[in-house]
């Protein structure tokens, strides 16, 4: 089995990733922190890879695990530790290989993640090896429905062939009421937020169906010494924004409050509405006003939702919309059907550290959800997460450059050895499904990832804690229970369980010239009516084709620009996805 981690660093030198002979297990690295080398993988050609021959050799010593308190180390070894350290902190999948992509956090470089999948399910498939992937990283900001570009790519690779799956970490941010979503009605409805650093940013999200009769402004509110509403600017809707960045400038009796740029865009079967707001005055409250009819969502760590003015000061107050604990999941591949989300419960509360006393927090709940672990659902209503495991004070790997700063700095942090440490969040609790998933593949090596799925939901362990009335937006379908996602259980099938949605494969996609869509997948038969309807920027009909083989192709048939196209099965619509023309060559 190879177990892939996407994450930090690893500490190669561990003990828990060598085997008995003290050969490591890691079988590649892949550092995409640094610039291009003579041994950058291809096709990438950034980063620097090694494998188990150069590790043992000391080739790789450049390597860094130490970013972020060697979060990468921790994650592995509950995936895939082995415990020869002490012989006692293993991790689920203890004999598995180990692909490992430290990512490089702070690249702008939009197809880190998914070149970093790519790379370890095409290493896994040279060695004629079925594999897992797992992802405790994520962004809070985004569609939050899976149909993003990074997203969709991700699902392709897992789907391209069986013997893969994809895990993910649901996120840290259940007790954070940062998500905001509301009906939208002919009421005045509004939410403040603050300006941090440089400016004011606000991205909305909705359904096309949900927003075209949305109307929206942006206004400003001085808070002290006194409230006093300072303006806004016209009201305007989604149709007069996209593809368009506009500058507006808010002024107050004459003087400038503030220079409101934003842009709408469609994406798939959504629009966005971006504003970037850069204040004169970096003390007041900027609205975000709404009325008409519709619904959308957006996320934001810097809604206001604590010490509003008084009604006798702020008239207008009842129509406040307030942030929610809801939809606190990441974005991105981790709201994809095809991948395995994961929340967090406690696994322990005291702990005996490397000083020899205890550690112990009465306030965490042995096998409770953890108070931080995200909730969905994803923004088009489908449960997320999918599982929960245990997250929360987890044993494992610590990153020995790191060893002396924690035995004199945080020693109630790390266990006697100074080989472990304590970990938490759903990081940590990502990993144990993933070990898991390996174990599945080990036994099943030509599942699909969604076979793997539904053999862990399958099977979930429940008590008083998780309810009966699952599944949820927190626990999704229960607890990981390994032994019987293993052995089988009862359930012979996950009840419930949505369906896996038609899809409408585009590529290439952007393109200059020539779009397939291909429909291999579908499960039609010669009576249905199969049909790709195709809209411009506008949602105007500019193309339609009956589907009458398995690929559908267009040629230098559409003006560069930005289209959404639909698969329409026996008059109903299946699927939609965003389709870039480029300029032809």
């Amino acid at each position: 089995m190879v177990i892939g981690i996407i994450d930090t660093g690893i500490d190669i030198t561990h003990p828990d990733f060598k085997n008995s002979l003290g050969a490591t297990r890691i079988k590649y690295l892949w550092d995409q922190r640094y610039t291009a080398q003579a041994n950058s993988p291809q096709p990438y050609n950034y980063g620097q890879e090694w494998d188990s021959t150069q590790i043992d050799n000391g080739g790789a010593a450049a390597h860094d695990a130490t970013y972020y308190y060697g979060h990468g180390t921790h994650i592995t070894g509950i995936a895939a530790g082995n415990g020869l350290a002490m012989n006692k902190y293993e991790g689920i999948a203890p004999e598995a290989d180990i692909i490992f992509v430290a990512l490089d956090f702070n690249s702008t470089n939009p197809t880190l993640v998914t070149d970093a999948v790519n790379y370890i399910y095409a290493k896994a498939q040279a060695m004629g090896k079925p594999c897992v992937i797992n992802s405790s990283f994520g962004d809070y900001y985004g569609s939050h429905d899976g149909n993003d570009l990074q997203a969709q790519t991700i699902k392709n690779l897992i789907n391209q062939q069986p013997g893969r799956a994809l895990v993910a970490a649901a996120g840290n941010g259940g007790n954070v009421p940062f998500h905001l979503g509301y009906t939208v009605t002919s009421d005045t409805n509004f939410t403040f937020f603050k300006y941090t650093n440089t400016s004011v940013y606000i991205q909305l999200w909705a359904d096309t169906t949900n927003f075209k009769n949305v109307d929206f402004a942006i206004g400003a509110d001085q808070m002290a010494p006194s409230h006093s509403f300072r303006g806004r600017i016209p009201f305007s809707d989604i149709t007069t924004h996209i593809g368009i960045l506009k500058e507006d400038t808010l002024y107050n009796g004459g003087n400038r409050i503030g220079i409101i740029q934003s842009y709408g865009d469609i994406i798939g079967s959504s629009y966005s509405m971006e504003f970037n707001i850069i204040p004169d005055s970096t003390s007041y409250y900027w609205r975000l006003i709404t009325t008409g009819a519709g619904k959308f969502d957006t996320w934001n760590f810097d809604v206001i939702r604590n010490n509003l003015p008084p009604q006798n000061t702020m008239p207008d107050s009842s129509y406040y919309k307030l942030p929610d604990f809801n939809q606190t999941i990441v974005s991105s591949f981790q709201c994809l059907d095809e991948v395995i989300t994961v929340g967090n419960y406690v696994n322990r509360n005291p702990y005996l550290n490397y000083s020899g006393t205890y550690t112990y927090d009465p306030n965490r709940i042995v096998s409770e959800i953890a108070p931080s672990s995200s909730r969905g659902p994803t923004r088009d209503g489908r449960t997320k997460p999918d599982i929960a495991a245990t997250g929360d004070w987890v044993i494992s790997c610590l990153a020995q450059p790191l060893r002396n700063d924690y035995i004199t700095l945080a020693p109630t942090q790390i266990v006697a050895g100074a080989y472990h440490k304590r970990g938490d969040g759903t990081s940590a609790a990502s990993p144990v499904v993933a070990g898991t998933a390996a174990l599945y593949l080990q036994k099943n090596p030509t599942a699909t990832g969604i076979q793997v799925k539904q053999a862990i939901l399958a099977c979930p362990k429940t008590d008083s804690l998780t309810g009966t009335n699952l599944p949820d937006n927190s626990w999704g379908y229960g607890k990981v229970d390994a032994f019987t996602t293993l052995t089988g259980c009862l359930v012979t099938a996950v009840e419930d369980m949505p369906p896996v949605k038609p899809e409408l494969l585009i590529y290439p996609n952007p393109s200059a010239n020539e779009v397939n869509f291909d429909l291999n997948f579908l499960q039609i038969t010669p009576m249905d009516l199969v049909e790709i309807r195709i809209y411009n920027a506008v949602g105007k009909l500019v193309k339609r084709r009956k589907a009458t083989k398995s690929i559908v192709s267009i040629n230098n048939e559409l003006a560069p620009g930005v289209y959404l196209c639909e698969l329409i099965i026996n008059e109903k619509k299946q699927a939609s996805e965003k389709l870039v023309i480029l300029q032809h060559n």
